[in-house]
């Protein structure tokens, strides 16, 4: 019970806004009008109850005075809470008193609070004792309520601001590491042109496009996803990239960057999380490499056919069973050819009647659209996907083109 009645305490003891609570703080006076101006006349409930009180005597201000005071006096007390002035509260109160009298048009009476204090002390009421209590009775109600009433809801508004303070802070900052880590990509050789973009469906998605230019003149482009999406999958997708480019660092060859990624990630991930990944590695000759890890098959259209192959392997996704050994194949390619790496957010959006987007629709946009710049292929090709349903999942798309 102790335990429970500090807790109310501490509740209704943080919940007016003052300088020490962060919240309250960091917010400015600007934004506070809306509080200032319901807090008035909230408080002015309180006039009104005290205002039933006093049938013993005449009203003050045809009844508006003290509403209006209480109002002030409340608005005054907060601005000197929130800035730290708290000497100035007496004097602010005593403003406030004046300035309450003088828009109801009493003026400032002065020594007459003298006589308007006894008059209240000694005049009867005219009324019975029954209606007296009745009165009694609902004006202290009044005032009970509205003053606990509006600690609990500045509780409420403070500790909500406070998480959405939070909450904002860090969507913000995840929005910021997804731009850092996984950039639109735009880029040309003579030989290659790479473009692709990558659809988060939360502020921090999981998947994860790249491409990497080796001193050699080769060229790596992969697609990866994250299993799930938010700040967990954002984490993995990180460390994953950076672990994929220090390996590159010492010259590795796709398979041994797939099997030394997997020894990594069950370090520094959950257990139930793991990485599907797709990767293309061009050299000086005729033949891309490729390798897959548990991921959606490569789409690679032929130019001088107009054809457009899928390029699969069953292999593990990475990080899902430590251990694996993996493999990759080479296929060979000509000047005008088109590689699409997508993720599985793409080919799984279901429409009304829940049909899956599929491979084979992306199969005829390739052949439709392949002649066009890549950026317009990428348009045309989310373009449909919108169309088709709502995105439920992260959405990557990188295309990688031979020009010669």
């Amino acid at each position: 019970m102790k335990k429970r009645l500090r807790e109310w305490k501490q509740i209704l003891g943080s919940a007016f806004p003052s300088a020490s609570n962060p919240y309250w703080r960091a917010l400015p006076l600007r934004r506070m009008t809306r509080l200032l101006a319901g807090g008035f006349f909230i408080s002015a409930i309180i006039g009104f109850a005290g205002d039933l009180l006093q049938l013993n005597v005449q009203r003050l201000g045809r009844g508006f005075f003290w509403p209006v005071l209480t109002g002030l006096v409340f608005v005054s007390t907060l601005l000197a809470n929130i800035k730290r002035r708290t000497v100035l509260a007496i004097p602010m109160v005593i403003v406030a008193m004046y300035v309450a009298s003088a828009l109801v048009g009493m003026g400032w009476r002065g020594t007459g609070w003298l006589t308007y204090v006894y008059s209240l002390l000694s005049a009867p009421w005219p009324v019975t004792n029954v209606l007296r209590n009745r009165i009694l009775f609902d004006a202290v109600g009044i005032y009970l309520c509205g003053v606990l009433g509006f600690r609990l809801l500045l509780s409420f508004v403070t500790r909500e601001g406070l998480d959405n303070v939070r909450m904002q802070t860090e969507l913000s900052l995840a929005h910021d590491i997804q731009a850092t880590l996984v950039p639109d990509l735009s880029f040309q050789t003579p030989r290659f042109e790479v473009y692709g973009k990558s659809v988060p469906s939360t502020e921090m998605g999981g998947d994860l496009i790249d491409l990497i230019q080796g001193d050699d003149g080769s060229l790596l482009a992969y697609i990866a996803d994250i299993s799930g999406h938010g700040l967990a999958a954002g984490q993995l997708m990180g460390m994953l990239k950076a672990a994929l480019r220090v390996s590159l660092q010492s010259h590795q060859q796709p398979v041994a960057l797939l099997e030394s990624a997997d020894r990594v990630l069950p370090a520094v991930k959950t257990a139930d999380m793991y990485a599907t990944l797709a990767l293309l590695r061009f050299n000086e000759s005729a033949q891309a490499e490729y390798s897959l890890a548990g991921h959606v098959p490569i789409l690679h259209y032929r130019h001088q056919t107009s054809e457009t192959a899928w390029l699969s392997m069953e292999q593990f996704p990475l990080g899902l069973i430590p251990g694996r050994d993996y493999e990759s194949e080479r296929v060979s390619y000509s000047p005008g050819d088109t590689f699409l790496l997508i993720t599985d957010g793409i080919t799984e959006v279901v429409n009304e009647r829940d049909e899956e987007f599929g491979l084979a629709r992306l199969e005829r946009l390739m052949s439709g659209h392949a002649a066009q710049p890549l950026a317009q292929i990428w348009e045309a090709v989310m373009e449909e996907v919108r169309r088709y349903g709502t995105q439920q999942d992260d959405q990557s798309l990188l295309l990688v083109r031979v020009r010669q």
